[in-house]
């Protein structure tokens, strides 16, 4: 894919790269270093686009969010953003299959090459990770943290797709998403088309927007997202369950997630919700003070243009950036 040309671009060195191959297709991973010169190891944000796991790409400008960029050049960080299989194509557990993927990939002399490449030489601090993900993309990076509370040091998580399997997702709803009145005929001529079991990961056009709202409507993800699922634990498709495990943690600098009162596409009740019971099962763990839920007014993707600089932005997300900088 070329690099767009988009002003929350501005200020980047921009190296893009396949970080896996599946049938000889490449999943491409977006790399974006600062282009100020700076001598110590750069801290590291790992963002998760959104997309309903149905559709979006990494470089999806209209879901990229504009406080991203600002606090990655601000505080000199570099920003890694993959891409993943989606629906319906793919399979809930092919997602968390790249995105492990992924992870070992990060972790590869591989990236590290990539990195040394530009024409800015850079090493990055892999003990200042930052979890980021909007939507969709909050659901993969809450797996993320809770996979690896030792490696990640904090996650800033916008409106997350917690719970694919609840109600909201599984039934039909009588108010649609963004008030898109869809026809179910819509998902089910679809359906019809779909190649299951191929590779899909980059998909942004407006005839996907309308199947991925009409399959929200009609109470179409839970199945497709469950699909092959047979024999994977429960808890690698839903946070929920993982958090019910004895070992259950947290990243030690902790998790701040902002959401919107009517939010018409993750309901607020499914993360206020999940906050609460992480709250209930970490109290005695590190960084439980630091499990925040921020709400304001606003819909679904209503940060995809506020400036870091928004005061209560700001406030919202400190205790886990000052953590991820210590």
């Amino acid at each position: 894919m070329s690099i767009p040309n988009d002003s929350k671009l501005d200020g980047f060195e921009i190296v893009q790269h396949n970080y896996k191959h599946i049938g000889g297709h490449g999943i491409r991973v977006d790399i974006l270093t600062p282009k100020t010169n700076y001598a110590a190891p750069r801290p590291l944000i790992l963002r998760v686009h959104g997309g309903d796991l149905m559709m979006g790409d990494s470089f999806y400008m209209d879901w990229w969010p504009q406080w991203l960029s600002d606090l990655a050049l601000q505080k000199e960080a570099i920003i890694v953003s993959p891409n993943y299989r989606l629906l319906p194509e793919g399979r809930g557990v092919d997602i968390y299959t790249d995105i492990e993927d992924f992870w070992t990939w990060l972790h590869s002399a591989e990236f590290t090459s990539l990195l040394t490449s530009q024409s800015k030489p850079t090493p990055v601090d892999m003990s200042q990770i930052l979890i980021s993900g909007e939507s969709a993309g909050g659901l993969i990076g809450l797996y993320l943290a809770f996979a690896y509370p030792t490696e990640v040091r904090s996650a800033a998580i916008a409106y997350p797709f917690i719970n694919p399997g609840s109600k909201a997702f599984s039934s039909p709803r009588l108010d649609p998403p963004f008030n898109q009145r869809i026809p179910e005929s819509l998902t089910q001529e679809n359906m019809k088309t779909v190649a299951l079991n191929t590779t899909k990961y980059s998909i942004r056009a407006p005839a996907s927007l309308n199947f991925m709202l009409a399959a929200i409507q009609h109470g179409a993800i839970t199945e497709m997202y469950e699909r092959g699922s047979e024999g994977v634990p429960r808890e690698v498709l839903y946070p929920m369950m993982r958090v019910q495990r004895p070992d259950f943690k947290i990243p030690q600098g902790g998790i701040a997630i902002i959401h919107v009162r009517h939010d018409s596409v993750v309901p607020l009740g499914d993360v206020k919700e999940f906050v609460a019971r992480v709250k209930e099962v970490t109290k005695a763990l590190p960084g439980y003070e630091k499990v925040t839920l921020t709400v304001q007014d606003g819909e679904h993707g209503f940060d995809s243009n506020i400036s870091y600089q928004m005061p209560w932005l700001a406030e919202a997300i400190k205790p886990v950036v000052d953590a991820w900088l210590e």
